[in-house]
């Protein structure tokens, strides 16, 4: 992974290092019943502290995304919607 950034309507935009770019989708996952973790992120203060660490998408209170999956779906349809 080679960069993230936070966008309007708790989506993310990802470039691999490869040059591979999409988005990821969060808001169904986030605001669903079974959100677990990722629940914290409602709050756009905290949705918007996305960074990387060793290549993987993490935020504060250790919440990170597995990159292997966003790369695949990414690359096969431009997007990885979460929890729709």
């Amino acid at each position: 992974m080679a960069s993230v950034r936070a966008l309007d309507g708790y989506r993310l935009y990802v470039r691999f290092v490869d040059g591979t770019e999409g988005e990821v989708w969060m808001d169904a996952l986030i605001h669903s019943p079974g959100a677990g973790v990722f629940g914290c992120l409602s709050e756009l203060k905290v949705f918007s502290a996305v960074g990387l660490e060793l290549g993987v998408v993490t935020w504060p209170e250790e919440i990170d995304l597995a990159p292997d999956a966003m790369y695949d779906a990414i690359k096969a349809h431009g997007k990885w919607v979460l929890g729709g």
